[in-house]
Parts: structure tokens; sequence; C-alpha cells
């Protein structure tokens, strides 16, 4: 009787440090899931600054999306190609939580600020 116990209480233990592991494991996987770049995230920075310049050519530079707890925001470079463009070459923008932060057009101050807050 003493011996069914004792290995009972091994057989118990083993589940419960397998499934710790388990447990633990797929906590890790989900948060590195969740971490990397969503292309949807992406697709509608893209969108939101086709939709600010219309008539503008834009060519992406180097994109990724930084994600603080649940809330994602999407960081990167683009050049924007205007008639009357006077800026020649990438410049950088943030689009969080549906605004849109653009070097050029808003200032090198406020692009700064917004991708401290938010890129880093």
């Amino acid at each position: 009787m003493i011996v069914a116990g004792a290995v009972a209480a091994v057989v118990l233990g083993a589940v419960g440090v397998g499934l710790t592991v388990y447990v633990l494991r797929d906590a890790d996987s989900e948060e590195t899931a969740d971490n990397k770049d969503d292309p949807l995230q992406i697709a509608g920075a893209k969108i939101a600054l086709e939709n600010r310049f219309p008539d503008a050519q834009l060519t992406f530079g180097q994109t990724f999306v930084h994600w603080d707890g649940e809330v994602s925001s999407v960081c990167g470079r683009v050049d924007i190609v205007e008639k009357d463009d006077s800026f020649d070459g990438e410049e950088r923008y943030v689009f969080s939580e549906g605004g849109l932060t653009i070097e050029e057009v808003d200032g090198t101050d406020a692009l700064e600020q917004k991708w401290s807050d938010v890129c880093e």
C-alpha cells in the first residue's frame, strides 16, 4: 500500500512538472508570436500614407512593428515624391493608434518625440 502511494506520488509529480514545462513553453511561443511584424499592421500604415499623399509616388524602406503590450505601432521609412517636393530621400514615419506622424510634414521634433515614445 505504501509502495503504491509512493508510485502514485511520483507519477503525479512527473505529470505536474510536464504540464508546467508545457505551459511555460506555450507562453514563450505566444510572446514571440505577438512580437513579430504583423503584415496587416504594416499594410494599414501603408494605406494611411497612400491616403495622406494620394498623388505622390511612395517608396517604402525599412518598416517594423513595435508592440507595447497589446498596442502595435508601425515605424518605418518612406520616400515621398511629389511635384513640388523639396525634400529628397527617405524620411521616417510612425503609424500608431490610427495617427500618422511623418518627419517632413509634421516636423523632426514631432517625429523624434513619437519615435522615441513608440519605436524604441
